[in-house]
């Protein structure tokens, strides 16, 4: 193995990480936890809190931001088998990480990722996580609004 072949293994997984991104962003998954306030890492593809600018950022600055993560990642396609390496090396921590969940949280994931839920739909998922019982629902979904609220302000 040369290391032209390397870079050309690289920029493969460099396309998939690149087509990846635009996925991940446009997912059901995305739009369900922008209901509840928090949206995918275009880097780690890791649930985070949002904030305002996330809501009225123009699409020219979201394509620059793409653009230039993007472009940063195509730099370490030059390193090679240095950089399929390390691409592996994420892929197989990132699904190794979830072989001990509890099914509950893995079947939340699955809804998450499969199930247009409603906020309401959402908040139910999260108290079945949370253990809180059903007759608290309206207090605890007043509560994640004010908290979404106030993270929004």
């Amino acid at each position: 193995m040369t290391y032209e072949d390397g870079i050309g293994v690289a920029l493969l997984l460099w396309l998939f990480n690149a087509i990846m991104i635009v996925v991940n962003v446009n997912s059901r998954m995305n739009r369900n936890l922008n209901k509840l306030g928090q949206r995918l890492s275009w880097l780690s593809f890791s649930a985070k809190v949002m904030n305002r600018d996330d809501l009225t950022r123009p699409w020219w600055k979201s394509f620059l931001k793409y653009l230039l993560i993007v472009g940063f990642n195509l730099v370490f396609t030059l390193t090679s088998w240095l950089y399929v390496a390390a691409a592996v090396a994420m892929f197989v921590y990132s699904k190794s990480k979830d072989s001990g969940v509890p099914e509950p949280i893995r079947a939340y994931r699955w809804k998450l990722k499969n199930v247009d839920m409603s906020f309401d739909d959402m908040v139910r998922e999260v108290m079945k996580l949370s253990e809180k019982p059903p007759e608290e629902f309206e207090q605890f979904r007043a509560d994640m609004r004010t908290a979404i609220d106030d993270q929004m302000a």
